[in-house]
């Protein structure tokens, strides 16, 4: 969590001393989704995937062909088993064409998508970056390369996905209940 918080301070801060403008554009599909349980996934017969709950009229989505009922795959040959996951590969390629891979009756399907970009998307900060003095700035670049390859490390070990986060909720909530019920004993022997 330590690295996380790193990130949140320092990016961007060498975003802005880089250079770059405070607009940012953010990719857009068109689909709502809903994660495939288990049996699901069984039934498809596939290993992971979304299931395209909905497609917006006149998204990138639906001029591609994408259809209500398809479960979406891969995007680049990146599989995508939450609709998280997906979101985000989508969020940073705006107007980049992209390779979704669909399950369509039982067949797989490549389309070719020129990802959109999202309305009102384009001012991402509402305020205005303080000047950053070049101390601070050189500290911050540091600090992120001192940090960098740990990081990096934490990544490509990481399971955080939707169901690892759930699954973690789950086991939280059943500690909390364990030790509700321990406190609840101790106070009536008492």
């Amino acid at each position: 969590m330590r690295i996380v918080r790193v990130l949140s301070i320092l990016v961007p801060v060498l975003a802005f001393a880089a250079g770059d403008s405070t607009e940012a554009k953010r990719g857009w599909l068109g689909v709502y989704t809903d994660e495939l349980s288990k049996p699901m996934l069984v039934a498809l017969d596939i290993d992971e995937g979304v299931l395209v709950t909905d497609v917006a009229k006149e998204s990138p989505a639906e001029k591609a062909g994408i259809e209500v009922g398809d479960v979406i795959t891969s995007l680049d040959g990146q599989s995508t088993s939450d609709g998280s996951a997906l979101r985000w590969a989508v969020r940073d390629r705006p107007e980049k064409k992209v390779a979704i891979k669909v399950h369509r009756r039982g067949k797989d399907k490549v389309l070719d998508v020129i990802l959109g970009t999202r309305e009102g998307s384009g001012q991402v900060f509402d305020f205005e970056w303080p000047a950053v003095s070049q101390e601070a700035l050189q500290g911050a670049k540091r600090v992120l390369r001192d940090v960098g390859p740990q990081l990096k490390l934490e990544l490509e070990h990481s399971d955080l996905t939707l169901d690892s986060l759930r699954k973690q909720m789950v086991e939280l909530r059943n500690e909390l209940r364990d030790l509700r019920k321990k406190l609840t004993e101790k106070q009536k022997n008492e």
